[in-house]
């Protein structure tokens, strides 16, 4: 017979972990406004629709298409720097390739 409680544990540990994973803003990266400006690609356009740090660090690709109407590419080069700088990699901008 199966068990729900590894599930419970589970499903404990990945709500715990989005909570507790919100870093706080270091080095030049004072706000959502810098984080935004830092990362390029004209994401600091978006930066408005972000109320505090924590909201960027919590919200979902889902919300962002709905709700902020951020488009794909930004929305998926914004939550990828989110990831990176979870990490604790420091926020720089990278150029997009040129087309031959």
């Amino acid at each position: 017979m199966w068990s729900i409680a590894p599930l419970r544990q589970a499903v404990r540990l990945i709500h715990t972990e989005s909570i507790s994973s919100i870093p706080t803003p270091r080095g030049q990266i004072k706000d959502v406004n810098d984080f935004m400006k830092t990362i390029g690609r004209g994401c600091d356009e978006f930066s408005g629709k972000f109320e505090t740090w924590e909201s960027l660090f919590t919200t979902h690709s889902r919300v962002m298409k709905t709700d902020m109407g951020i488009p794909t590419k930004q929305r998926k080069y914004i939550l990828s720097w989110v990831e990176q700088y979870k990490n604790g990699v420091e926020p720089r901008s990278i150029g997009l390739p040129k087309k031959k």
